[in-house]
């Protein structure tokens, strides 16, 4: 029942992303299903197992692009900055607790992998993408009661606003304004696909469970933010790069929480 349902919010969210489909369109709407249907079968120690070199990888990135000025603008990198940036933070987020991890050690690792990807993301182009992405993880520091941290990400979250300004960085969204029944498609089925992903955090909040909670978590308030707001995100705004985050998002919401680490 939980995978029927989030096979039909999501290829109903994918169809109202991409809108007037076209045949580009249309194979980039069948690899985020089949890349859902992939993720979703992976066992889940490979999926946590993922979290150390995608942490390496976030940090080692900022000085790639440094010194190599060139590689901002091509299109892969430009892919892996927001894959790293979302999927660091997110894997981080949902092993805070464990192996009882001090406080000091978790405000550490969360503020040097956000400045790293703020770095990456500012430096391919897409600073805004941080602002959807922080207040995600505020409000999922909120929810499993880490607050002890949100001081420092609000923190670096205001620097981050503070950067942007100055450099003068675009904050509002550049995506086309949908018409009412696109916005009823996108929000009706973002709040589904956040629904079921609610209900399996609080039946049992594991690794997989807070994955695709905070994944949906992300993905409700960059809509929220760029539909309401008009505040700069990524799935508006280029949609066929949010889904290299969405696609395995919904995976990890179809696997569900039944597999053990």
């Amino acid at each position: 029942m939980r995978k029927a349902l989030v096979i039909a919010a999501s290829s109903l969210f994918f169809y109202g992303l991409l809108r007037d489909m076209t045949l580009l369109k249309t194979l980039m709407l069948c690899a985020a299903i089949i890349s859902s249907f992939v993720i979703s079968k992976v066992p889940v120690k490979y999926l946590a197992g993922a979290k150390y070199p995608v942490i390496g990888l976030s940090l080692i990135l900022p000085f790639g692009l440094i010194f190599y000025p060139w590689a901002r603008s091509e299109k892969a990198i430009v892919a892996a900055s927001l894959v790293l940036a979302f999927f660091s933070i997110a894997l981080f987020l949902v092993t805070l607790d464990e192996k009882g991890k001090k406080a000091y050690k978790e405000i550490t690792g969360l503020c040097l992998l956000y400045a790293a990807s703020f770095t990456n993301l500012f430096l391919t182009g897409l600073p805004a993408l941080i602002l959807p992405l922080s207040i995600a993880v505020l409000l999922f520091l909120f929810i499993v009661n880490k607050t002890r941290v949100m001081p420092f990400v609000a923190g670096l979250t205001i620097a981050a606003v503070i950067v942007l300004l100055v450099s003068r960085g675009p904050l509002l969204s550049t995506g086309p304004w949908l018409n009412q029944m696109e916005r009823y498609i996108l929000m009706g089925a973002a709040f589904v696909l956040m629904l079921v992903a609610f209900v399996g955090f609080v039946k049992k909040p594991g690794f997989v469970n807070l994955l695709g909670f905070f994944g949906l978590l992300y993905v409700s308030v960059d809509l929220l933010m760029s539909i309401g707001l008009r505040l700069g995100g990524i799935l508006l705004s280029q949609p066929g790069l949010s889904l290299f985050i969405v696609g395995p998002i919904v995976g990890v919401a179809m696997k569900g929480g039944k597999e053990a680490l």
